[in-house]
């Protein structure tokens, strides 16, 4: 059977017994000083409608330390697929590619494959193509990897194996650039390994119930089916009376028993809010 589990720690796509992990390696100094990370927002959110979740990310600063450190550490998890994002454009501050290659004791060369996308993805744009040092920076790339097409901006993505069968992708931070490669190519190679997924989930609004009243009930419905994702969001007091919003979802190889899962769980969980006194003011539903 293929589900998703939820432990406290780590939230994997279950394949017939076979884990797929995937993590995040998240670069820049921008990161850590206030802005929002939008692109691991937009990688789980893409990995959760495929019926997986990101088992970790971890945030780096701009420096070759830093980010073969960072690389080592997601290593040692032995995951299926890294997500790399961040620092690969021309500046000196974009140094993940260094990084990268310093973490697996590999060199940085340059790659005419890499630079003949540089080129082509230039003329595409009606520019005259020139070999300037920052071009050159950017189709510069760790020994016995992939250059991989960008075809929203310059710098393009790259490919390598590493550790015990761990997929690499590096990805420019630019969210509209990393969301392409990480469509053309990262997703489809997720999706080849997980397979055919069918996913059923809702999103229940609920009121007059607080959240620690409906803990228990919840517990009971991972007792229930522990494959299933469940989690809970409190949304505070509206005219003095508790609001939470409730997401339930089942995945499975097997589209008649996500949804069969799916139905006796919410079935269970709207009768325990009906007598915890609440009610259900809205339901967002979704089976593929």
């Amino acid at each position: 059977m293929t589900f998703l589990r939820t432990t406290l720690n780590t939230s994997r796509v279950v394949i017939d017994a076979v884990l797929v992990s995937v993590v995040n390696l998240a670069v820049g100094k921008e990161l850590l000083i206030g802005r929002t990370n939008t692109n691991a927002y937009w990688i789980g959110g893409r990995l959760y409608k495929m019926g997986g979740m990101l088992d970790r990310v971890l945030t780096v600063t701009d420096s070759l330390d830093e980010i073969s450190a960072g690389l080592d550490e997601l290593l040692a998890l032995r995951p299926d697929f890294v997500i790399v994002v961040g620092g690969l454009g021309p500046t000196p501050d974009d140094m993940t590619l260094k990084g990268i290659a310093k973490g697996l004791g590999r060199k940085i060369k340059f790659n005419k494959e890499a630079i003949g996308l540089i080129k082509e993805h230039l003329e595409d744009l009606g520019r005259e193509f020139e070999l300037t040092p920052a071009r050159r920076k950017m189709a510069s790339i760790p020994e016995d990897s992939t250059p991989l097409k960008n075809e929203v901006g310059t710098a393009p993505g790259v490919r390598l194996m590493a550790g015990k069968g761990t997929v690499v992708y590096c990805l420019p931070g630019v969210p509209s650039e990393m969301r392409n490669i990480f469509s053309n190519f990262a997703e489809k190679e997720i999706r080849q390994k997980t397979g055919e997924m069918h996913i059923a989930k809702v999103t229940l609004k609920i009121s007059g119930v607080y959240e620690a009243a409906l803990a228990p009930s919840l517990e009971d419905a991972l007792g229930m089916h522990p494959e299933a994702y469940i989690k809970s969001h409190p949304r505070g007091l509206k005219a003095g009376v508790p609001t939470l919003e409730l997401d339930v979802t089942l995945t499975s190889r097997d589209a008649k028993a996500a949804r069969s899962a799916y139905s006796e769980l919410l079935s269970f969980l709207s009768e325990r809010i009906s007598k915890l006194g609440g009610r259900v003011t809205a339901k967002r539903e979704s089976i593929k």
